[in-house]
């Protein structure tokens, strides 16, 4: 008996956890006919991409629209993701409307009282997820990003500041992104948050230089507690580039010895991923000498699953 239970706990801590995505979408009150099929075009084409194009369970996309977006129904939603979500997930929060940044302090339009963005910060620390992406579709958004910043969070505005309050052209680029091939720069099937910026920045900048007018939006990104910055800066976002939209599910195999070796690339894969995100934490000799490491643990391991595939 003690070397069954044994047995089971050995073979529970080699199955590792992997991550999967729950996503929230907020369309708060429209006002007009105009704005009102705008909104509903964006929400729907967002939660449509995520589901069918990037894999995420229906039930894990929340869809909150005008009388919905009140506090209370909020509220339950975050009841909800607190029960989705793991530590090792991503949690993805779209604004969709109107937002302003009256002497910095940013709301955004609901049915009801509106939320600030300490408001929703109070909510997010709910949530036991290990990485936040918020997107943030309204004017004046710019006056949020600094609140929502953080490390292990990406943040994605509409506008530079809460001054600039006209109308936006930038998440219609932002959900073209999420549903062209044309936005995976890099070709690996996947579109990253940072691809999805970059593609999304080119299109509102090519709309004004267009239409004649000046631009009167000015798209932002926080990465992982980062300063706001555009599409010009000198490093690339590692979080953003590192967090796809695509869900992370796991490779699964008949075989059991070589499913545990998939699982193992899997979490060599992770510590990769983490220890790139943390550069600037850690002094670049040990930073170095970390990453050659699991460079040559990943070899090794994709050498012994090319060994085991080929027993099949």
């Amino acid at each position: 008996m003690k070397l069954l239970s044994l047995a089971a706990f050995i073979l529970f801590l080699a199955v590792p956890i992997f991550a999967d995505s729950s996503a929230l979408i907020v369309r708060g009150v429209a006002g007009s006919p105009e704005h009102e099929t705008k909104f509903d075009k964006w929400t729907e084409g967002t939660q449509k991409a995520l589901v069918e194009k990037f894999g995420f369970s229906s039930d894990r996309v929340i869809v909150l629209s005008d009388k919905k977006s009140a506090q209370a129904e909020i509220q339950k939603a975050f009841a909800t993701l607190k029960q989705q979500l793991k530590p090792a997930d991503t949690f993805f929060l779209f604004f969709i409307g109107h937002g302003s940044g009256d002497d910095g302090v940013y709301k955004f339009n609901i049915s009801g009282p509106d939320y600030t963005a300490d408001d929703y910060n109070k909510l997010l620390s709910t949530l036991p997820v290990g990485r936040i992406v918020i997107v943030l579709g309204t004017p004046a958004s710019g006056a949020a990003i600094e609140k929502f910043a953080g490390k292990n969070r990406v943040i994605i505005t509409a506008t530079r500041s809460g001054q600039e309050g006209n109308d936006i052209v930038f998440y219609d680029y932002f959900l073209e992104a999420l549903e062209s091939p044309a936005a995976d720069e890099d070709k690996d099937q996947k579109i990253s948050v940072w691809e999805a910026f970059k593609y999304a920045v080119a299109g509102t900048e090519r709309f004004y230089k267009e239409e004649g007018r000046l631009a009167t939006e000015h798209p932002q990104i926080s990465d992982n507690g980062t300063e706001k910055t555009g599409v010009t800066t000198k490093e690339v976002p590692l979080v953003a580039r590192a967090t796809s939209f695509q869900v992370d599910r796991p490779i699964v195999s008949s075989d059991p010895k070589l499913q545990a070796l998939l699982n193992q690339r899997k979490e060599i894969e992770q510590k990769i991923e983490d220890l790139r995100i943390n550069k600037n934490t850690i002094p670049e000799v040990e930073y170095d000498k970390q990453m050659e490491s699991l460079l040559v643990q990943l070899a090794l391991k994709n050498q012994e699953i090319r060994q085991q595939e080929a027993k099949k």
